[in-house]
Parts: structure tokens; sequence; C-alpha cells
């Protein structure tokens, strides 16, 4: 039987939903009718054109689209206004704990209020990292808050925060979860805390917090606020910022107008000075926020950096895998789009774009025949899992000291990235653990008809990966202080200069 295709004959594809953009509304019931035609729209669009209604495999997925689902219908009779339709939607997107599925919205949110204290996360404990330097009663900078509203700090970010995004099985998202919770997005449902117990110098007291606008320039306060979180992502190119240590910067391997160009650049200068950056002293390929993107760029990388021969000598444990793609019109359709994308980033013929054009064709054929899922690798898999333990050791085939630095964002074709160059001895992550992917993969979008809003559509599931669902890669150096940028590099120089390992 092919690689390349066949089928599993199932039940009929749903009908696509009707999308139309509308004005937004000016009551709380205009909003809950709002919310019940998007999350009506969201679920099937989840059910037409994602593996989730028909994979027995990971069976918690098909049952939160049918509880998640009536979780947020009943939940639509507590919505007061926007922000509440929106984190009732985001929700039962992220219920389903899979990174590849969640709402976006369209536009920007009601304004955010904060209490003249952003907080970091510390341990377990939440600590004043930014403060209203006018307000005399604000909480001075590194008090700890201990709790709010009578609740551990724990407990309100998981039902303020993470039950509506993010995911707590990840240490990015833990981080990025203390400082939402001292913000206020006006969510009826999960209202922002009101009075906190401190301890300062030793002392505990308890205060209130008084919620105000956001200082302007609003720019600067969010830079702020992801500085306390994980820090700002990695500045595209490549630098030497002492002798002997190369710095390789890459925020995204996605494709598009405006990052193609940069990444085409910055892996023809890698290869170009390959062996001088191979016999240096270290190796920094910065991944700070970069969320994944395209393979084809994250393999180029690796390979300019590690060269193909050593990358095919140290290379994951074999496993029998395979991928599920999900068969409709509307994922074949994106494909063939796709494939223009790619005809004019890599060149027609080239792997990408017969990729793309095949793709395509198969999910269209599966839609004709009214079958679900067109395979794409091994007949018979193995269980999934594991592979981030079984890291090999020994020493670097190259004179450099490698570090992958981290701040929890790597995720999707980043961690395809990872484990690649994982494999290679000597090389150590550093920072914090990567992100996790689920088992769901290759996402579309489709806008929800109220036009505010986008899902997030994920095509295909794994079968047989070596990553199990949310598995990270464990840093192997953590680190644990100011994720601002300076502080960064100061502790990742360090690092590189003969410090512990």
């Amino acid at each position: 039987m092919s690689r390349l295709i066949y089928c599993l004959a199932i039940s009929a594809l749903l009908p696509a939903f009707a999308l139309a953009a509308t004005e937004k509304p000016t009551t709380a019931e205009g909003w809950r009718a709002l919310a019940r035609t998007d999350l009506a729209a969201a679920e099937q669009l989840l059910r037409a054109h994602t593996p989730i209604p028909f994979d027995d495999e990971n069976p918690a997925l098909k049952r939160w689209l049918v509880q998640g689902y009536a979780d947020a219908q009943a939940r639509v009779a507590e919505i007061q206004g926007e922000a509440d339709w929106y984190y009732t939607l985001s929700a039962f997107a992220s219920g389903f704990r899979d990174p590849h599925v969640n709402i976006q919205p369209t536009g920007s949110l009601p304004p955010a209020r904060w209490p003249g204290i952003i907080v970091a996360m510390q341990g377990d404990v939440g600590v004043v990292a930014e403060r209203d330097a006018s307000d005399t009663e604000a909480p001075p900078l590194g008090a700890r808050i201990l709790s709010c509203d009578g609740k551990p700090l724990a407990e309100l970010m998981e039902t303020r925060v993470l039950s509506l995004t993010l995911n707590p099985a990840f240490a990015a998202d833990r981080r990025r979860a203390m400082t939402r919770l001292f913000i206020d997005r006006g969510i009826a449902f999960a209202p922002a805390p009101k009075r906190c117990r401190i301890e300062v110098a030793q002392e505990v007291k308890d205060v209130e917090l008084k919620w105000r606008a956001l200082p302007k320039p609003e720019e600067a306060w969010w830079a702020q606020l992801q500085n306390a979180a994980i820090g700002p992502a990695a500045t595209f190119g490549v630098s030497e910022p002492a002798p002997g240590v190369t710095w390789i910067g890459v925020p995204t391997f996605s494709s598009g107008a405006q990052t193609a160009p940069k990444l085409e650049l910055l892996i023809a200068e890698v290869l170009k000075r390959g062996d001088a950056i191979r016999a240096s002293r270290a190796i920094v390929i910065d991944t700070r926020g970069n969320g994944g993107g395209n393979s084809q760029w994250a393999d180029k990388l690796a390979e300019a950096i590690f060269t193909a021969p050593v990358l095919a000598k140290h290379q994951p444990p074999p496993v029998k895998s395979a991928v599920d793609w999900r068969g409709s019109e509307g994922n074949a359709d994106y494909w063939r789009a796709w494939s223009a994308r790619m005809r004019e980033e890599f060149g027609v013929f080239s792997g990408s774009w017969l990729r793309a054009v095949a793709i395509s064709d198969r999910l269209r054929e599966a839609a004709a025949k009214s079958v679900p899922f067109c395979r794409d690798g091994s007949d018979e898999t193995g269980p999934s899992g594991g592979q981030s333990k079984r890291r090999p050791n020994g020493d670097s085939p190259f004179a450099a000291k490698v570090y992958v630095l981290s701040n929890g964002a790597c995720a999707s074709s980043c961690l395809n990235f990872a484990d690649r160059v994982l494999f290679v001895p000597g090389v150590q992550l550093i920072g914090l653990d990567t992100y996790g992917d689920g088992m769901l993969m290759d996402v579309r979008s489709e806008t929800l008809p109220s036009g505010l809003a986008r899902i997030v559509l994920p095509q295909k599931v794994a079968r047989g990966r070596g990553r199990g669902a949310l598995e990270v890669y464990a840093a192997d150096v953590r680190y644990d202080g100011a994720w601002d940028d300076a502080s960064v590099r100061a502790w990742v120089m360090g690092l590189a200069n003969g410090g512990a390992r």
C-alpha cells in the first residue's frame, strides 16, 4: 500500500457553515446572541475540518468537543459584553488543551486596566516587578503577593486565567498566567482580584488593588508585561557579541513576505560562516518567541548550523509513525493556495511545492469520497512519547559549545527543530523548558460569523510520534532571573564565557 495515500471509509462530512460579518452589538443580549452563533460555527468547523470528531486514539478531544461546547453554551447566560463573548469562545478552544486549537480576535479587545503593579512569577510566588512610580500606595518592587480575595494565587490563576486561555502544562504559560492575573479585562465570570495579602520586608499586610487605565504609551507598558512574563522575542540575525561567540537569532520559522527573506538571509549568512562558527568557542541559537511556522525553514537552518552529515548521524530513535490528514474541501483549498506560496518561496517543482500540491489533491479526493482521513506514513504505528528523555550523552562533534536558548515559546516547527538539534551530543537547552505540541498539527484558520474572531483549525493528527502529547524538552540549565533582553544576554554570555554548564 502506498505511503502517500489511503483513506478510511466513514460517514459523510458536515456541510460548511455560512460566514457573514456583523456590527458589534450594543447590548448584553446582542453579545449573547453573537456568542451562540460564533460557538455554533466554531463547533461545526471543528467537526467538518479537523481530526477531532473521528479521532478514536485521542478520546479526550472528542469528549471536549461535546462537553466543552455544552459548557460554553451554558456560560452564554453570564455574558455582559465583548470581553465575556471573547473569553467564552476562548475557554471552549482552550479546553482541548492542544496549542493548535485556539480562537484569535481579529481586532482589539476592550481596553485593559492595571492595579499599578506588574507581577512576575518567582517559583510559585508572585513578585512585584514593575510599579506605578506616581502612586505612593502601590506595593513596592520585590513585594511578594501571597494571596488575593482569600485564595491562593495558583487557584486564581486556574479559575480566572488558565481555564479561559493558556495551558497549565507549560512553564511559559504559567508565567504568563501570573502576569495576566493582574490585568482587568472586564470579564464578568472571571473578575480581577480586589484585595491581596502581600509581604514586604517580612511584614504581612492586606492591600486593596486600585484599578486604573494603562499608562501611556501603552506599547511600553505591554513590553514591560512581556519582560515580566517571558521577555521579548529574539532578533533576527547573526552577530558576534564577544570574540568566538556566535549569536543566531531566529524568532520565527514562519513563511510569508515579511519573514521568508529574513530567514533566507539568516541561513545564507550561517552557511557562509559555517566552518568558522563551528570552530569557535560557542554558538547560541536564540529561539525566544519562536512559536513555529514552516518546518522547511527549520530544517534548512539546522543543516546550515550542524551540517546534514552530522544531523544524519545523530537522530532521535526510530519510530513507526504516521499522520492522518482530515479530508475536506476547505482543507484542500487551503493547500492549493499554499502551493502558490511555496512555488514563490522555494520554486516550481521544489519539494515544498510538490508536497503542497499532493496534499491538496489527496484531501480533495477524500472529501469527494466522504471519508475523513488520509494516512501518510506507516500502516501500523507504535505508542507515542518519551523522545525528550532519550537525548544522547557524549562529546560534541565540533569545537564550539552549542546552546539553544528558550524562553518557553518554542513550539510546532520550532519543536521539530529541537527534535533534530538536541540529539546532537553536547548541545544544551538553556532558559526555560520548551513549549509542547498536542497530537494535532498543520493549522489554518476561518473567520467566525461575527467577523470579530478567527478559529485556528488543525488539519492532521500524529500517530506514533516520538514526542507525546504536550511533551516538552526540559531545560538543561534553567534561568530564573528577569527576562528582559539585557539580563538574558548577560546570563547567556556568562555560560558561554565558562560559567556553570
